[in-house]
């Protein structure tokens, strides 16, 4: 079985299935692109959504190749790096694909981080060639003046600044193209993304050309893809990949994501399969959009990236009775971990993949047994090359052993299903007893009238942390502090996660560009709120 998972008593190790991986060390990512294009010239590759343009696999091939060509002709290797920032748009890939056929690492940055920390990723990596859109030209020109990379825009082109259409003509050479091999070997650092950044400045996550290669082809030509993330998340990198080999088109929207969206893509391109965060998920599954007849197209949906509550899983699986869900868990630096099918309890993250390996530590670095909480530790069956330009930090994350320590809490039950309950530095302490924000926070999402919800832990003289919660309510509701506070405590019998520091309503949570919630920051918004501490 392809997601079985086995657990080994005497070492206190699950593994996932141990099979062949079909690939060749020596063979690039570009080649698989390549012949994937060469193939099949008259496939659709990419649909753009507000232009109604199609680009062909015969077209993609010849725009990477020609912007291969100009990186060549400018001098970059592997030693160098493409710098990408930009909103989804129909060339971004084919920069994506012409640095695959060169060999040169791009590094796509979030357009939506804060200034200063795109100015510090892009500080690390010094890109010598940058593609942006033209509203953040003066932007990249300003925070790049110590390296004075050329830029190029993709799209909103500005006068006397070259743009991507200067590169694309045809050139005479172009048909005796072919990829550049590997010089370091399968390792070779392929792309650059980031880290969420919900503690700090995101890091530069390196991905090796043995990463990338690792594709689970799935779908054909009768298939529709989309995905409501960039290419500055892994799952995105990869969805446009499988697209390519698999002979799915791709729709690429630049537009912001919204729900109204979502359901127009779906409706008009009849789309099959479809990636989405988990803030995007349960936007879109609990929006009165979400029907039967708007979604009707769609059979596979994956998604990820953080927390989603059970109820609203629970909800898609009732509107879309035949379609597969498909949960993904997942780090930036360990790519895929374990996948749960069709869901239906919290924090349940599923088996692992193939050739993934966990273990469970406590806070003395004992391994634990099943239904034993503890930190989730990981192992791949590859080399990594680490945060880029940040050899300290790497070392933090992956020990002298190979394993990950990604900073996440969770347990295996007795079946071997992978659990995770919570990040390891939101653990809150009441008194002497440790608990998760997470506990608390998925008994409130079951109240109908909560949107959604963050708790956090509030210094106490006498208790520790007590807990308080952040809520959106949904619109029109009546939902009061008290409600909330007496529901919790019907549901969860113990003391130390009551709502002692109450509820305060608010219209939103502060969330970082990949949606996640920045605890820090929501934790001082509760507090500046001033109500009152509520009693039990």
């Amino acid at each position: 079985m392809l997601f079985e998972t086995t657990y080994n008593e005497q070492e206190k190790l699950w593994q996932g299935a141990q099979v062949d991986l079909i690939f060749e060390p020596h063979i690039t990512i570009g080649d698989f692109v390549f012949k994937a294009f060469k193939d099949n010239p008259a496939n659709n590759c990419q649909i753009w959504h507000e232009k109604d343009q199609v680009v062909t696999n015969e077209e993609a091939l010849k725009f990477s190749i020609r912007l291969a060509q100009y990186f060549r002709d400018e001098g970059l290797t592997h030693k160098d790096v493409v710098g990408v920032l930009t909103r989804n748009n129909i060339h971004e890939a084919h920069v994506l694909f012409a640095c695959f056929f060169n060999a040169t690492p791009f590094h796509a940055v979030n357009p939506n981080l804060e200034p200063d920390a795109i100015a510090a990723l892009y500080a690390i990596t010094k890109p010598k060639l940058i593609f942006c859109d033209g509203n953040d030209y003066e932007f990249i020109k300003s925070i790049t003046v110590e390296w004075n990379p050329k830029i190029c825009t993709l799209i909103n082109h500005i006068a006397n600044v070259p743009r991507i259409e200067d590169h694309l003509e045809p050139t005479s050479t172009e048909n005796v193209y072919t990829p550049k091999r590997l010089v370091l070997g399968a390792d070779q650092t392929m792309g650059i993304i980031c880290t969420s950044g919900t503690t700090g400045i995101p890091k530069a996550v390196t991905l090796s050309n043995a990463q990338l290669v690792l594709l689970a082809t799935s779908g054909g030509t009768n298939d529709v893809i989309f995905t409501g993330t960039s290419f500055d998340w892994i799952s995105a990198i990869k969805t446009a990949l499988i697209g390519v080999v698999s002979g799915a088109p791709r729709i690429v929207s630049t537009k912001p994501f919204s729900v109204e969206r979502y359901v127009e893509i779906v409706r008009k391109h009849k789309v099959t399969t479809c990636h989405l965060s988990h803030w995007q998920f349960q936007e879109v599954f609990s929006s009165p959009l979400a029907t039967p007849e708007n979604l009707s197209s769609l059979q596979i949906i994956a998604y990820g990236g953080g927390w989603v509550s059970a109820s609203v899983v629970q909800r898609a699986q009732r509107i879309l009775e035949n379609a597969v869900f498909v949960f993904l868990y997942g780090t930036t630096e360990t790519d895929m971990i374990s996948t749960a099918i069709n869901p239906t309890e919290d924090n349940l993250v599923g088996f692992l993949m193939p050739t993934r390996s966990v273990r469970i530590l406590n806070e003395q670095g004992d391994f634990l047994g099943p239904n034993e909480i503890g930190e989730i530790v990981i192992k791949t069956n590859q080399n990594w090359n680490g945060y880029y330009g940040n050899a300290e930090q790497s070392a933090n994350t992956r020990d002298s052993n190979g394993w990950f320590h990604m900073g996440d809490l969770g347990y295996f039950d007795s079946d071997n299903n992978l659990y995770v309950v919570d990040r390891k530095k939101n653990l809150l302490k009441y008194k002497s007893i440790h608990y998760t924000p997470n506990d608390i926070e998925k008994i409130i999402m079951e109240m109908l009238e909560v949107y959604a919800v963050c708790v956090v832990g509030i210094r106490d003289k006498f208790f520790n942390e007590i807990a308080g919660a952040l809520i959106i309510k949904k619109s029109n509701s009546l939902l009061s502090e008290q409600q909330v506070i007496q529901y919790v405590a019907k549901r969860i019998p113990v003391e130390y996660k009551q709502l002692h520091a109450g509820v305060r309503f608010v219209d939103s949570l502060p969330l970082n560009h990949n949606g996640k919630i920045l605890r820090n920051v929501a934790k001082e918004m509760f507090q500046q709120l001033r109500i009152p501490k509520a009693s039990l």
